[in-house]
């Protein structure tokens, strides 16, 4: 039985069900969800609920019944660091404790390269997976980029300019679609044992690529204007924005500047057996969507 966690979550969730259900019959798809009523799931027909929740390791060890692998969905991004740490810890250990034989984990994309201690969990987290299952399989995915670098898009596209501290950056956020499809195909196959995988889409883009997008979507013209980090942080502070957070949403400018998320590799296409989307395609959709 194949069991995804956080199956609750509309991005992460249900696609990653959906795409399962093209793969392995439906009777042999547990969808774990902190709420069992959450509508997402339920419409799911044929699928098994099962209460999966993070903090309590109980509910894990009841979910984990029958099953023989799991894909341990770590995009709860919004959780604070140290209680998502222990989170994704207790699944890991839960999983392992309950002899899955597969164990598939979502992490965050490069956290090498990314400076912000709100996301160093995540290298803690895949450490102690390869620590107590070296067979397990790491998905590094770019799940939430396109809709970080879409919201300069939405923002050039009401203003009529593209102003941000990107320089020359560039990135590859992958296709929600593409991601799902990846993570459900590892689920289901032996032949993923031990690797670890950074999911981009095939090609990266700049900011100035973003700018023809908005201008694409605004049928009007709209350039890139990068700006330095103080001019940055002063706009933000006109706009109300409180410092602590500004100097967050510069932290991510800094990270895509060191070059964080800025090389596509191959991975994605190895797992899916095709080109992915273009990575102007994954932005498009969200921004449009």
């Amino acid at each position: 039985m194949f069991l995804v966690t956080g199956a609750g979550g509309e991005l992460f969730g249900r696609p990653v069900l959906d795409q399962l259900r093209h793969l392995v019959p439906e009777a042999d798809i547990v969808a774990g969800t902190r709420d069992p009523e959450a509508v997402g799931v339920r419409t799911a027909s044929g699928i098994a609920v099962r209460r999966f929740d993070f903090d309590e390791p109980d509910s894990m060890a009841t979910a984990f019944d029958g099953v023989t692998a799991v894909l341990i969905n770590g995009t709860n991004y919004g959780t604070p660091t140290q209680h998502r740490g222990v989170q994704h810890a207790a699944a890991i250990r839960a999983a392992v404790a309950a002899g899955v034989a597969r164990i598939v984990y979502l992490s965050w994309p490069d956290p090498e390269r990314y400076a912000l201690p709100m996301m160093s969990d995540f290298a803690a987290s895949e450490a102690l997976l390869r620590n107590l299952s070296a067979d397990a399989t790491i998905l590094r995915t770019t799940y939430g980029l396109a809709q970080t670098v879409g919201r300069d898009v939405t923002t050039a596209i009401a203003v009529g300019t593209l102003a941000a501290p990107a320089g020359r950056a560039r990135t590859a956020p992958a296709h929600i679609d593409d991601l799902a499809e990846a993570a459900a195909r590892v689920l289901v196959s032996d032949q993923h044992r031990g690797r670890r995988y950074t999911l981009t889409a095939a090609d990266s883009i700049d900011w100035d690529d973003l700018a023809k997008l908005a201008s694409t979507i605004a049928a009007k013209p709209v350039g890139y204007q990068p700006v330095e980090d103080e001019q940055f942080l002063n706009t933000l502070a006109e706009q109300g924005i409180p410092g602590e957070l500004a100097e967050v949403l510069l932290g991510v400018y800094r990270a895509f500047r060191s070059g964080w998320t800025g090389t596509s590799t191959g991975d994605l296409a190895e797992i899916l057996g095709r080109a992915p989307r273009p990575a102007l395609d994954a932005v498009s959709a969200v921004v449009s969507g």
